[in-house]
């Protein structure tokens, strides 16, 4: 076995067909970390004829000024059972690492634990990987354990996916959760609608992700590392902007107007001439009730439009789009707006994209792994599975230390 640097060409084909590909691993991951100021490099084991047997997107920073931090991103594209590839990898990074300063090195592969369903139940019979902890750590890494939660040093180690293979927008529909169908014919009604916007219109995007952090009181990125890795995935990139366009909106209340209008006055006609029916007396009332909502509503797009104008932005997103996974993975909301549920009307819209490209997975991407519904985290849970689909729980992140000594000096420090 050999252990190399890789061409793009020779990481890129390897990659394609590895059961661990994941948009952190992909060409595009690599570009994005060079423009967010990482030293990258792509490297991986060969047989003596050439042919890829493992491989890794390999990108450090500096770190107590005298040192660097290595992170194998989203893990070792490898087999997983063949260990003494593994070994042999692992040797020949640690060696890599250490010629270069490394205090320690990350890696998070993109390998699921154990088969778990739309709850966040273990499936009984179903799949179990642990096998891969014990191996990895055999040949050398640290296991960090089987944590939950959300941390800025590493991943979610749990997703919610939708899998789409041999689906509808029909029969995805149907098997949404009620509430989530409501949201989504609510934005209908109130004509949110769903645009792709380009680099030019980012500030959209990076206003929204600003309030959201603020309100929310969780770590902001950057400007610029936000405008980077949206540069770096290019066409695999989608950023989507949800709007409510008052005009349009306005006509859809005219019609409703109207046929509330037509149906009182032919419920009234029944009633001149049977006044008793409780019946026609309720059609009535439910009649009248929903033109005085109407009434309301007009009112109020009238109000938002002197303030705001005529088309309101009130959510964004970014997502990753491949052949085999789109994946949400950042948002934003103007809570100004949170009753016209644009968040549904985005992801509604990728959804249907994605069966449109035939793409099989549809992953809402991180959620916290705590399924109490007291945890502060579960409404983003409950948001993600009201569209249906499964938990799938991630190995979690291993620690190779370059450095044992002045890496337990560091991990000392920071929990000091």
């Amino acid at each position: 076995m050999i252990f190399r640097e890789l061409t793009k060409e020779e990481y890129t084909a390897f990659e394609a067909k590895s059961p661990q590909v994941d948009f952190m691993n992909r060409p595009e991951a690599y570009e994005a970390k060079i423009l967010n100021g990482w030293e990258t490099v792509l490297l991986g084991v060969t047989d003596d004829a050439g042919k890829v047997l493992a491989a890794t997107l390999l990108a450090s920073i500096p770190v107590m000024k005298i040192y660097r931090y290595f992170y194998a991103q989203r893990g070792l594209l490898a087999d997983y059972g063949d260990e003494a590839v593994l070994r042999f990898f692992t040797e020949n990074l640690k060696k890599y690492c250490h010629a270069r300063k490394g205090l320690y090195l990350l890696c998070d592969p993109v390998v699921f634990l154990r088969e778990r369903d739309i709850d966040g139940n273990i499936v009984e019979g179903g799949f179990d990987h642990s096998d891969v902890i014990r191996t990895m750590e055999k040949v050398g890494w640290q296991h960090q354990g089987l944590g939950i939660g959300y941390t800025t040093a590493a991943y979610a180690r749990f997703m919610f996916t939708l899998h789409l293979a041999g689906e509808t927008e029909e029969s995805v529909y149907k098997k949404m959760h009620s509430q989530t169908r409501w949201s989504i014919n609510k934005t209908l009604k109130q004509c949110v609608e769903v645009r792709e916007i380009g680099l030019d219109e980012l500030d959209i995007f990076l206003r929204m992700m600003d309030e959201t952090a603020e309100r929310r009181s969780f770590y902001a990125r950057e400007h610029d590392f936000f405008r980077n890795t949206i540069a770096a995935y290019g066409e695999h990139g989608r950023t989507l902007v949800a709007y409510l366009d008052i005009p349009k909106y306005r006509e859809r209340l005219e019609e409703e107007k109207a046929a509330l209008e037509q149906e009182i006055a032919e419920t009234e006609a029944w009633l001149a001439e049977t006044p008793t029916s409780r019946k026609y007396q309720t059609k009535l009332r439910v009649a009248k009730e929903a033109l005085d909502l109407n009434t309301k509503k007009f009112a109020e797009a009238d109000a938002l439009e002197q303030e705001h104008g005529s088309v309101i932005n009130m959510a964004t997103s970014f997502f990753t789009v491949y052949d085999d996974e789109v994946t949400y993975l950042y948002s934003g909301t103007d809570d100004r707006f949170r009753k016209y549920n644009a968040p549904y009307a985005i992801q509604w819209y990728m959804i249907r994209e994605a069966i449109r490209l035939g793409i099989d997975r549809y992953n809402f991407y991180g959620i916290s792994g705590d399924f109490d519904k007291d945890s502060p985290d579960y409404g983003v849970y409950d948001f993600k599975r009201g569209f249906g689909g499964v938990v799938e729980e991630l190995v979690g992140d291993f620690v190779l230390p370059i450095r044992p000594a002045a890496y337990a000096a560091y991990r000392k420090l920071k929990h000091e």
